[in-house]
């Protein structure tokens, strides 16, 4: 990395910071929320998550969240993801600042 360039991290920590401020960050994780809860998505990972448990031997959260981290994200519906995405660009499009 070059002098006076940003790391990924702290362009990542600057964002998270300026939609924690803005109250964005709280706005889009309610609406995240509801939408998931509106698809049936957690309920069908809770169903899920369950039916790997039971099949464990012995029950390992280690061994649980590598197994439901991937499904989690495969079965995430693309319209959830799509919405969000673009509310967060658009929140970046206003807050942008030039360099």
């Amino acid at each position: 990395m070059e002098e006076g360039e940003i790391s990924n991290d702290d362009l990542y920590n600057a964002l998270h910071q300026r939609l924690v401020a803005t109250g964005e960050w709280a706005r889009l994780s309610t609406l995240l929320k509801r939408m998931l809860d509106d698809s049936g998505w957690e309920g069908d990972l809770n169903g899920h998550a369950l039916e790997l448990a039971k099949s464990q031997q012995t029950l390992s959260i280690h061994d649980l969240m590598a197994s439901l981290t991937p499904h989690a994200k495969e079965t995430l519906p693309t319209h959830i993801k799509t919405h969000i995405v673009s509310l967060l660009r658009d929140f970046l499009d206003r807050n942008l600042e030039d360099a």
